[in-house]
């Protein structure tokens, strides 16, 4: 009994400090790019990698939406917070302390992001992972709307996990992660998502392809297969260190 009550608040322990996840989509148009490239590398990058030194972000991340359309959000922030109240906090707005950090009042160095087109955040609660192995240069995004979200973490425990553990050294895959949406929720927003974290393009079109790392997972086992919504590439323009 004791030790079933310990692994109870072991786990009520590791729901209630599960990693958050916003991510906030910007279209950048052509003639933006170079000051906002500027902008997010050489002083959002100091100011993000200052907010995870004191604690206050996981990491930071500027990714890009690989083949975009003109109509496409083709840039992506990602913030990773430690748990549910470090995304709610006021210091979640880490880029708040530019001037601090890089001697820019912060209405000064986001000037020109009033011509930028946003969409909403979305938070997700990171359910699974496999901890990144090192710096990812690409990231594939996959979305859906599982009609069982548990049933699917349950299999995603019990096979892909371990087949991606055995396989990813050899297939260039040094990551991977599965989160569940926090907000927006409804009918038309996916409920699931998860990312698999690679070091190059090439190993990246093999697994959307069928080949590489998923070859060998026994798709036959699932009693719910996934069907995924949506699924992007993404490359990785700047990231905080640890």
């Amino acid at each position: 009994m004791k030790k079933n009550i310990f692994i109870f608040f072991l786990l009520l322990s590791f729901v209630m400090n599960a990693q958050v996840v916003s991510f906030h989509p910007v279209k950048v148009k052509a003639d933006q790019l170079e000051s906002f490239l500027n902008i997010e590398t050489n002083y959002m990058s100091k100011i993000a990698q200052k907010a995870q030194d004191d604690g206050d972000l996981v990491g930071w991340r500027l990714l890009q939406l690989f083949n975009a359309s003109s109509d496409d959000y083709n840039y992506m922030f990602v913030n990773i917070y430690k748990d549910f109240d470090a995304a709610t906090s006021p210091k979640a707005n880490w880029w708040t302390n530019s001037e601090e950090v890089v001697g820019i009042k912060m209405d000064v160095l986001f000037a020109t992001y009033q011509d930028l087109e946003f969409d909403k955040r979305y938070f997700y609660e990171v359910r699974q992972q496999i901890p990144n192995t090192q710096a990812a240069e690409y990231v594939i995004l996959n979305f859906a709307r599982p009609d069982d979200v548990n049933m699917q973490m349950d299999e995603t425990e019990k096979y892909v996990i371990p087949h991606f553990k055995k396989n990813m050294d050899k297939h260039g895959m040094v990551g991977w992660g599965l989160g569940t949406k926090i907000t927006p929720q409804g009918k038309e927003y996916s409920s699931m998502m998860t990312w698999d974290s690679y070091t190059n393009l090439s190993d990246v079109m093999k697994h959307l392809g069928g080949y590489g790392v998923i070859e060998g997972l026994p798709f036959e086992k699932f009693k719910d297969p996934l069907e995924w919504e949506n699924r992007y590439i993404l490359r990785v323009i700047a990231s905080t260190k640890k």
